[in-house]
């Protein structure tokens, strides 16, 4: 009887541990990847290509100018994001720019020489733009302001050429800082939680502008009460660091 009962308690300690060494633990399971969330201050670098248009509109004989070149700056904003993805945001930028037309002055029959450019130029803007993680399109535009210059000249060694009127040589220039409107559309990609580049298009329009270059030649024109209308676009990339 002892027998038996020792033999059946053997038994029962086998199955059990036998029973234990089946068991096993689950694998871990991977924590869930955060979305990127865009909420936070930044402040970036860009470079990029403006081309556009000047007109002096109180000269009806003024050839208008095609502006081109490149153009680099810093900017800095705010993002918030909200619930539904949407994210609303605020950016202003400032740029050193070579867009600009050199014109005239290319031979003896053509004295005059001139130059218009934007020195330097900024926008104050707001931001919509839609979040997919990491990826965010938008929608912007504000205020602009640009430094713009016009440079109006006869050259010195074409004196005696009196065709086009330029009997006495001259240069005269003037810088004035213009203010209008922009408007854009650009996409934002986060690279890390701290990094980010994006590409953007803006169209700026700067309305009219009054600028008084007087030609000595004719001191009494009233031509030389300039306004010019100048408008430009602009395609730019961009590098953020996000706090």
């Amino acid at each position: 009887m002892k027998f038996r009962l020792a033999a059946a308690l053997f038994a029962m300690g086998l199955s059990t541990a036998g029973a234990a060494d089946l068991t096993y633990e689950p694998a871990p399971v991977a924590p869930a990847i955060e979305a990127f969330n865009w909420t936070g201050f930044y402040v970036g670098v860009h470079g990029g290509y403006g081309w556009g248009h000047t007109q002096d509109t109180h000269n009806p004989n003024a050839f208008g100018q095609t502006l081109t070149g490149g153009f680099g700056g810093a900017q800095i904003g705010y993002n918030y994001q909200l619930q539904n993805n949407i994210v609303l945001g605020a950016e202003a930028d400032v740029a050193y720019s070579g867009v600009g037309k050199d014109w005239g002055g290319s031979n003896q029959f053509d004295p005059y020489y001139g130059e218009d450019k934007i020195d330097w130029s900024g926008t104050i803007r707001a931001r919509v733009g839609y979040s997919a993680d990491r990826f965010m399109p938008y929608l912007t535009g504000g205020l602009a302001w640009a430094n713009v210059d016009h440079k109006l000249g006869c050259d010195a060694n074409r004196v005696a050429v009196t065709i086009g009127g330029c009997k006495a040589p001259f240069e005269t220039s003037k810088s004035d800082t213009a203010w209008g409107w922009t408007v854009g559309a650009g996409v934002e990609y986060a690279v890390t939680n701290n990094v980010t580049v994006k590409a953007e298009y803006l169209y700026t329009d700067l309305g009219k502008n009054d600028v008084t270059l007087i030609d000595v030649n004719y001191p009494t024109n009233p031509v030389n009460n300039r306004e010019f209308d100048t408008s430009y676009n602009s395609v730019k990339l961009g590098l953020n660091y996000k706090f």
